[in-house]
């Protein structure tokens, strides 16, 4: 009995998981630039003496579809989609560098190429 409350509430948590992120896909689907949340796991045998017919459902990372999406004319000058695989650098926090795909670009009062209001790295 409790090799089976360790699969069924460990499956029901990964299901609850799930739920969440497909709600956060459809909720987002319309979305300029959204990029759908993929959830993965795989089964994890419990360690120790006598736990050996006892599995876990384990979360091993979560990951973003990089799968394209419509393109859509916005009729601003400054945007711009990517096609096929690449990002756009960013400045972000400080000196760091980040990525992103969104093409809002925008000019702010002095000058600068900004994405979301994160300039653009040269």
């Amino acid at each position: 009995m409790d090799a089976l409350i360790y699969t069924a509430m460990s499956g029901a948590e990964r299901t609850l998981r799930e739920q969440q992120v497909r709600a956060n896909n459809l909720a987002n689907a319309d979305t300029p630039g959204f990029r759908a949340d993929v959830a993965f796991s795989t089964a994890l045998a419990t360690p120790g003496y006598g736990y050996d017919d006892r599995h876990m459902s384990q979360l091993n990372a979560d990951g973003v579809s990089a799968r394209h999406g419509v393109l859509k004319s916005t009729g601003r000058e400054l945007d711009v989609a990517v096609t096929g695989e690449g990002y756009f650098a960013v400045q972000h926090r400080g000196a760091q560098e980040a990525y992103t795909r969104s093409g809002q670009f925008t000019v702010d009062a002095d000058g600068t190429l900004t994405v979301n209001g994160r300039p653009v790295v040269g």
